[in-house]
């Protein structure tokens, strides 16, 4: 099946790099940024996003060019968006792409005051060159940024089952239009070796065999149908097994990584990933930058391992990194957004055309 997960490999270390000549927007247009992420909480347009000031700097590098054209390929809520558009020329254009028709529709309205400069497409970043062309967008643009995983709106929405706080169905889809099987379809199917594949690969769940052999019994009995029959079980579990605490030692919901692993496959999140790096590198002007926010290991070493390949080049690298490290939030900025305390910031920057 497709959803199941296949051994990957990962990256030890660091990859390599220039951090020499890193370009950024004018420290003038940021004196404030800092700031800003604080106050988004107060606007209308409820959303904070992840490393605000970090991201708008490898994200929105300077060309010489007049007229630029960036690309957000999970533009969710808009929170990054937004600043972008505050912070930068109004000649400047930004395409918004998202998966989910609710958040482009809610991003729509929360950018509104940027009609004319703000463009919106339905769809997956992983077909970016067909989306380009068809948003009037040239084939190479300024800087692309993805933001991975989801959103508040997604985890405070209980309709859309990614929650594990709010009962709902057990969907878990971007698009609930979308002929994909529901995280139900998922966990009421699969063998217990594919659910075991799922829990440990997606999730690093230490319990992912013990949980998939639960939900096999239990679905013997009845079929799970809603967030809160799949918690329950699972907390039953982890109750049996004293494991109120996990990974890094910072107490965590037990089903947590359970629901991250179930909607990472429904989605088919890092085969999206996968392909679409290549085309995010491919669809960069010289001196244009892609910024990446990962929440999950497993998408942060893939980067990585990506980023390290694409400079490694012996012969003229037409890339370089922005930055020899990831990014990471402060204990300040993870107090005002906890959601930001895994994410992982790296940036990659075209140096040349071949």
């Amino acid at each position: 099946m497709a959803w199941i997960p296949e051994e990957r490999s990962g990256l030890d270390g660091e990859a390599r790099g220039d951090t020499n000549n890193v370009t950024s927007i004018d420290k003038t247009e940021l004196t404030h940024t800092n700031f800003m992420w604080v106050q988004l909480r107060r606007r209308a347009f409820h959303h904070v996003p992840v490393l605000p000031k970090e991201t708008l700097e490898l994200w929105a590098a300077h060309r010489n060019s007049p007229d630029k054209f960036y690309v957000d390929g999970t533009v969710g809520l808009g929170g990054h968006a937004r600043l972008l558009l505050e912070q930068s020329s109004s000649s400047t254009q930004l395409l918004c792409i998202d998966r989910d028709p609710q958040m482009l529709e809610q991003a729509k309205r929360g950018l509104e005051a940027y009609a004319g400069r703000v463009h919106f497409e339905l769809g997956s970043y992983k077909d970016i060159k067909k989306i380009l062309p068809r948003a009037g967008f040239p084939a190479h643009v300024d800087g692309i940024l993805v933001d991975l995983g989801v959103n508040s709106h997604h985890l405070d929405a209980g309709e859309r089952g990614f929650s594990i706080y709010h009962d709902g169905p057990l969907d878990m889809r971007f698009d609930q239009s979308a002929a994909i099987p529901t995280a139900a379809d998922l966990v009421n199917s699969l063998s217990e070796v594919e659910l075991i594949k799922i829990f440990t690969r997606y999730g690093d769940e230490p319990l992912g065999k013990e949980y998939a052999k639960a939900i096999i019994r239990r679905r013997e009995a009845t079929a799970f149908e809603r967030t809160d029959e799949l918690k329950r079980c699972v907390e039953a579990i982890a109750d049996k097994w004293k494991k109120k605490k996990q990974g890094s030692g910072k107490s965590i919901h037990p089903a947590t990584r359970v629901f991250q692993a179930l909607r990472i496959a429904v989605n088919h999140e890092l085969d999206h990933l996968e392909m679409a790096l290549p085309a995010f590198i491919d669809s960069l002007a010289v001196d244009g930058q892609l910024a990446t926010i990962a929440f999950h290991s497993l998408e942060d070493r893939w980067i990585k391992r990506f980023f390290r390949d694409a400079i490694d080049e012996e012969d003229e690298p037409e890339f370089a990194l922005v930055q020899r490290k990831a990014i990471q939030a402060t204990d300040e900025q993870n107090q005002v957004n906890p959601r930001g305390r895994s994410a992982k910031l790296r940036a990659i920057r075209r140096i040349r055309h071949q």
